[in-house]
């Protein structure tokens, strides 16, 4: 038997978090800064979160401990990359952290009150009496994925544009399509992350009301 962290997914989780230290390390260092090598560390992280969830399926090795470094490794690369903006950009530094705060706020919030109720946070089972953004979101794979990859090459082209703002091929410039396509989707991506802490908070609150409720009677 095969331990539960040497599970194929949990190795690719593993080489995710290696590409962000590599990525953070020639982001902003003097010493070894390399934007490209920064930028291209952390596309391929982002797409190893693509395929651990395949290679769970296909091996049948989920497990709640590829479940936690899954979300994690996603937050923790979102916070880092934000961080390192906020060095690039500081007169965007409270916009930065706002959404580098909602973001995991929103989703520590939702993951613990599905997770302590009624399992997954993306099941239909936990997401029965949450608020219609949240069921649309989760519900509709197409704005699911546009959103999430939407948003994180959003952070990741402001990255790039700092360093090359006329990147792009031909008259396809990266601004332009941060600005017209990944843009939308980050601020979308906010709404949800809005609605997603206010719905896990009220769940969370409601909850311990009829624990108080339970215990008068």
């Amino acid at each position: 038997m095969v331990h539960v962290c040497l599970y194929v997914p949990n190795l690719i989780g593993y080489a995710r978090i290696v590409l962000l230290f590599v990525c953070y390390a020639v982001a902003r260092a003097p010493a070894l800064r390399d934007w490209k090598l920064a930028a291209s560390c952390y596309m391929l992280s982002f797409a190893g979160d693509l395929f651990d969830g395949w290679a769970a399926r296909k091996f049948d090795q989920t497990s709640q401990f590829g479940y936690v470094l899954d979300m994690v490794t996603d937050r923790c690369a979102t916070t880092g990359l934000i961080s390192i903006l906020c060095g690039l950009y500081p007169k965007w530094i409270p916009s930065l952290l706002f959404c580098q705060m909602l973001d995991l706020g929103s989703h520590w919030y939702h993951m613990y009150s599905t997770s302590t109720e009624r399992g997954h946070h993306k099941s239909k089972e936990a997401l029965a009496e949450r608020n219609v953004v949240l069921r649309m979101y989760y519900g509709s794979y197409p704005l699911f994925a546009y959103l999430c990859v939407g948003a994180e090459f959003f952070w990741i082209a402001l990255y790039v544009l700092h360093y090359a703002p006329d990147f792009g091929v031909g008259p396809l410039r990266l601004a332009f399509v941060c600005r017209y396509g990944f843009a939308p989707a980050m601020a979308l991506k906010s709404v949800v992350n809005l609605a997603q802490f206010g719905s896990a908070a009220e769940n969370l609150a409601l909850r311990d009301m009829e624990k108080q409720g339970k215990k008068r009677n």
